[in-house]
């Protein structure tokens, strides 16, 4: 696991109701595992649930570390993402802390943090990697 010195993490996820269980998404209690595909670098996941549970649909927490990034991709779907700690900069401008984007459907875009960020990301359908 990278160090991560410059943002902290703790306290920046929100309470996670599920069914009739609630508790709070604590940073240390999160299992995230590299993103080794699609291109991404310097990047976790903390899989909500996988495309493969719900017809292509995802939710996830990602973290990008310091210079973490993704290529740019196409989304077939609606992604919506919310920052909840750090910065990224995408085709679309710079996401900030409480920052929510809407990329629609077909919409292409790339992004990268400099100092790392934390995101919940829901996708309608998985994205499309542009070679």
């Amino acid at each position: 696991m990278q160090n991560l010195e410059k943002i902290d993490f703790q306290g920046s996820l929100p309470k996670l109701l599920v069914g009739a269980l609630d508790h709070d998404l604590q940073i240390e209690n999160l299992k995230f595992e590299p993103i080794e595909k699609n291109g991404r670098a310097s990047a976790e996941v903390h899989w909500l649930f996988k495309p493969e549970e719900a017809n292509g649909s995802a939710a996830a927490v990602i973290r990008y570390f310091a210079g973490g990034d993704a290529p740019p991709h196409l989304h077939t779907g609606f992604e919506l993402i919310y920052m909840l700690e750090g910065s990224m900069q995408t085709s679309t401008g710079e996401v900030s802390k409480n920052d929510l984007i809407l990329l629609k459907p077909e919409s292409i875009h790339k992004s990268s943090s400099k100092a790392g960020c934390l995101a919940l990301i829901i996708w309608q359908q998985p994205v499309k990697m542009l070679n």
